[in-house]
């Protein structure tokens, strides 16, 4: 079977993306391909006797080296030596996108061209002639829709037959008239090096100064700089002409050439749709109007609409855990099987999580139908106008709705994604900016604590929460730019607007499908695995010899009292043992949990019929009826279970606060109790350093009791905890201010190559967050305000510092270096004469 390399090239919002999604969704069994299968260990296509791997490289405007995607893109070619290339072209902007087709093609690689969108270009009623365009490119050129599914099998065919043909393909070559000479000089004097690619090309691009290429060539070509440098004056002084924008001139003129021979735009110079809608989305009073609206729905709609649906899930989640408890070891009176504590402890941290799935996957489609709309760009645009005042860059924006924004992102690619920020200055600050942002992991944790305490103010509170963020990341950011960031190089900002597109429910479906699923395996994996660690250091080293004793003559006292009333009935003889009441109390309990899972009448008339047939004698305890005797049984039992939960309870809350992880929490309370922490939640935010999720498994966790039970964490949170709602404001604050993630920390570092820069985007964000938040719990405290009106002040506080920083913006120096000399004295000798 033969293996086809594939490079996916095109410019941003050519939906490149789309094109891939189209041919991955047949993995997927979204679309149904004939003679096309998906290799499960490889991710490779199988088609036609081949094997095809597809590499989605980086959207860039052209193949030079100017940007970070660039070179990735271009390193990909020459170090992967690709068998071909698959242009992805914007059928609706078609002239643009052909300056970097006539590059791709010059590289020497055969190159597969898809004009992709061409929905949008019928709608428009431009007209392209794709075989003209393949005639006069001399290669394959694809009609599709990624977007409308369209085009696929074409796709996958014509990548296999050019690459059956290889060996008929010609070298492309542009003339390039004037400049042709040079050209061959360089490649004449290159010609004798190692690299397997194209001589040409690699001359070209020599001569357009990338120094990629020139960097690589110098390994064996010394004195290359200098040859090329000479040819360029000589190109200069006789033609008067710069090589770099010659070459760009000369693929603009071609591409321009194509497009009056192959396209027929009927309704050019007149407006679109889109410059009809930009009016009003981009309008300079309401633009933001606009963007503060659109967020406040996507809240409204994913987590107060998204929560309600939590009350469909949670009795499944529940019924699990129920399910998983039949099958452990059943516990004797107070004595749990360390096995079956672990199970629990690993369900309720799942649960906790689990839980949520609705409202991400409401909130992830509700982001990707912005995506695909076409309003994502246009939010950079319009927050470029405010961020440039705070120091930060248009380019910002990607970093920070990947960091979560728009609430739902990781910090991890967000900091990545600041790579490609030109401005140096910016991308420091997004990169000290992004940790701000409400990442996916700190969604559970905020809806835990909205759900226990701020039901009725959910939406208004999220709100607060999701853009306070963005408030400060541009507050900490001014900060930055204006002192120790002050001399770094800055760049303009520019940006494509993509037209507007109509989202495909298939497109949104997918991407909102994939980032649930690796929400899933996140829960599944490090947070699990984060679960067992915390679980054993909550473990050690576990009671002393008194509280041992201690609980064991409670347990006695309750006991021995139900014996001696359990006497009086007639039916003392099936429960005068301590295992006959073990067995029953566990039978109680069961049924309990079970029916609290049951809403409707046949669902409890099957539980019913279950537990008679595991046990019909004791039944009659849990249903006594008419029978006064069972009856007496049954009160007892009552008072029984519930005295049973209360010792487990304070068994666990002392096991707990004895422990590793409880002393630390312990350790660090005098300095957190001013923010209204106890050692509980200093363990929450402890064990979550790892990953943020573990906050939400290790309070789910704390605050439930190790029985199968319907209680949500979010009850359980509120009933056990103690807390109030400015308790959850101060902890809301301290969760918003500090950093994700240990794994965003390293990322910090890599980006900035600097393990100070680390410890500052640690340290920072903690002093800031427990300062801010035993301020605001402190005079909350003392002047009787509610939770929602202590995070009311402190959003006024933090929107009031924002702008009055950046209405007024500062000048800041934009030069550094120079020869420094010691002149003590002549300011006094100036001032003396």
């Amino acid at each position: 079977m033969k293996k086809i390399k594939v490079a996916l090239a095109g410019q941003p919002n050519c939906g490149k993306s789309t094109i891939f999604n189209l041919v991955s969704g047949i993995e997927q069994h979204i679309a149904n391909y004939p003679g096309v299968t998906v290799d499960k260990k490889t991710g490779f296509f199988k088609y036609d006797n081949h094997k095809i791997e597809m590499v989605d490289l980086p959207g860039t405007y052209s193949f030079s080296s100017y940007s970070l995607e660039e070179r990735v893109a271009k390193d990909f070619i020459i170090d992967e030596a690709p068998d071909l290339i698959v242009n992805v072209i914007d059928a609706s902007n078609i002239k643009r996108n052909l300056y970097l087709t006539f590059q791709l093609l010059e590289i020497g690689i055969p190159v597969v061209v898809i004009l992709n969108m061409m929905d949008v270009a019928k709608r428009r009623d431009i007209e392209i002639d794709s075989k003209k365009i393949s005639e006069m490119l001399s290669c394959p050129v694809i009609e599709a829709s990624g977007a409308k599914g369209i085009g696929g099998e074409d796709i996958m065919r014509s990548i296999v037959e050019t690459s059956n043909n290889k060996h008929k393909y010609d070298e492309f070559k542009i003339n390039y008239e004037e400049l042709e000479p040079h050209i061959n000089n360089v490649e004449e004097k290159i010609k004798n090096t190692l690299l397997p690619q194209n001589k040409r090309w690699l001359a070209i691009k020599a001569l357009e100064g990338d120094q990629t290429i020139i960097k690589r060539l110098k390994n064996e070509v010394s004195d290359i700089d200098g040859f090329i440098k000479v040819q360029e004056d000589s190109f200069h002084k006789k033609y008067d002409k710069d090589t770099v924008s010659f070459l760009a001139s000369f693929r603009y003129d071609s591409a321009d050439i194509i497009y009056h021979k192959t396209v027929n735009e009927k309704n050019i110079g007149k407006e679109t749709l889109t410059d009809k809608t930009d009016k009003i989305i981009l309008n300079r009073y309401l633009a933001l109007p606009i963007l503060i609206g659109i967020m406040f729905m996507v809240y409204q709609i994913s987590i107060v609409w998204g929560y309600k649906l939590t009350d469909y899930t949670w009795p499944i989640l529940a019924a699990f855990k129920n399910l998983v408890i039949d099958f452990l070891p059943a516990a004797y009176f107070t004595d749990v099987p360390l096995i079956t504590d672990l199970t629990i402890w690993l369900v309720n941290s799942a649960n906790a999580l689990m839980n949520y799935i609705p409202i991400f996957f409401i909130l992830f489609a509700l982001i990707a139908i912005m995506e695909d709309v076409g309003y994502m760009p246009r939010m950079a645009f319009i927050l470029d106008r405010v961020f440039k005042r705070f120091g930060l860059h248009g380019q910002s924006t990607l970093p920070l709705v990947l960091g979560g924004a728009m609430v739902g992102g990781c910090a991890v690619p967000g900091v990545m994604a600041t790579k490609g920020i030109a401005d140096d200055r910016a991308r420091m600050a997004t990169i000290l900016a992004v940790p701000y942002m409400n990442c996916l992991a700190k969604v559970p944790f905020y809806t835990l604590l909205l759900g226990a305490f701020f039901k009725p103010d959910m939406a208004i509170m999220m709100f607060f929460i999701s853009t306070i963020t963005v408030f400060i990341a541009m507050i900490v950011s001014k900060i930055l730019t204006s002192t120790i960031l002050s001399t770094r190089e800055t760049a303009p900002f520019l940006m494509e607007l993509p037209p507007y597109h109509m989202p495909t429910f298939k497109g949104v479906i997918i991407r909102a499908s994939q980032r649930v699923w690796v929400y899933i395996k996140k829960v599944v994996t490090i947070v699990l695995a984060v679960a067992v660690i915390l679980f054993a250091m909550l473990q050690y080293p576990g009671l002393s010899k008194e509280s041992e004793t201690k609980y064991d003559l409670q347990l006695e006292k309750v006991l021995s009292s139900f014996d001696n009333k359990a006497k009086k009935s007639k039916y003392y003889e099936e429960v005068d043992t301590k295992d006959e009441v073990s067995e029953l109390l566990n039978y109680y309990d069961g049924y309990k949990a079970k029916r609290m899972t049951s809403s409707s009448k046949e669902g409890a008339q099957s539980i019913d019929e279950d537990y008679i047939i595991l046990n019909k004698s004791f039944f009659k305890f849990i249903k006594p009826r008419k029978d006064k005797e069972a009856r007496k049984i049954n009160k007892i039992l009552r008072k029984l279970s519930t005295k049973r939960k209360r010792i487990l309870r304070n068994i666990k809350n002392e096991k707990v606060e004895n422990s590793l992880l409880g002393m630390a929490g312990r350790a660090i309370e005098p300095f957190s109790k001013y923010a209204g922490f106890d050692w509980k939640i200093n363990v929450a935010f402890l064990s979550s350093f790892a990953a943020r999720e573990s906050a939400v498994a290790t309070l789910g966790s704390l605050y439930e009791n190790n029985k199968a039970d319907n209680m949500r964490a979010e009850e359980a949170m509120a009933k056990n905890s103690g807390y109030t709602p400015l308790h959850a404001v101060a902890i809301i604050i301290f969760m918003i201010l500090t950093p994700p993630c240990i794994a965003t920390m390293i990322v910090v570092k890599m980006q900035t190559n600097s393990y100070k820069w680390m410890m500052f985007a640690i340290a920072f964000p903690v002093f800031l967050g427990i300062t801010i938040a035993s301020i605001i719990f402190t005079l909350g405290l003392n002047n009787g305000w509610s939770g929602l009106e202590a995070m009311t002040y402190f959003y006024i506080l933090i929107v009031a510092i924002a702008l009055i920083i950046g209405l007024f913006p500062s000048k800041n120096i934009n030069w550094k270096g120079g020869m420094k000399l010691k002149v003590n004295g002549q300011a006094k000798v100036y001032k003396d004469n």
